[in-house]
């Protein structure tokens, strides 16, 4: 890997990445199960000054989290490119990448409007702990995708497959039943 003439920009977009993901994710969490309780109790001026404190320092690391995984995510899905992916359960490594990709959409919305000031922003907070909810399962659901995805067997484009694979796939061939009966049969 370290060979590898993109070493350095891929290990500045992995850091990047978890950067991103563990403040996004890990102040969501924080929000949801150790801030927001607390909040809940208080007197409705304090919790009043309290959530506007916090929601304008929370929205600036929203939106800096958001920016650094989709830069790092938009360019690691172009440099995914490079490589050929073994099937993850059945189905192409690009179909999974992407449906990972699309469920960050909805978590960067939900964290955006959560710390918003808008109209629509007011209305989900007053039902905050159910978004919260649903954009950690989301979340969850993302870092466990890109877990089973990070050690999908790839191999570089422009080298042959391994001599397994060659002989794997001659052995499905010569299994297979021919359309015509053999001498014999």
């Amino acid at each position: 890997m370290m060979n590898d003439s993109l070493f350095w920009l891929l290990l500045i977009l992995r850091y990047m990445h978890i950067l991103g993901a563990i403040s996004l994710m890990g102040g969501a969490i924080f929000m949801r199960f150790a801030l927001r309780p607390v909040v809940v109790g208080l007197a409705p001026e304090t919790k009043a000054s309290v959530h506007d404190q916090v929601r304008s320092r929370w929205a600036k690391i929203v939106m800096l989290a958001t920016a650094l995984l989709l830069v790092s995510g938009l360019f690691n899905l172009g440099l995914a490119s490079r490589y050929r992916y073994d099937p993850v359960f059945g189905m192409p490594y690009n179909a999974v990448a992407g449906i990972k990709f699309l469920l960050a959409l909805p978590i960067f919305f939900i964290a955006a409007t959560l710390s918003g000031r808008s109209n629509l922003a007011k209305r989900m907070q007053e039902n905050a702990e159910w978004w919260m909810n649903l954009n950690l399962t989301l979340a969850l659901v993302m870092v466990l995708i890109g877990g089973v995805l990070k050690f999908v067997p790839r191999q570089p484009k422009g080298q042959d497959p391994p001599p397994a694979a060659i002989a794997m796939s001659f052995d499905q061939n010569a299994i297979q039943k021919l359309p015509f009966h053999a001498y014999g049969e």
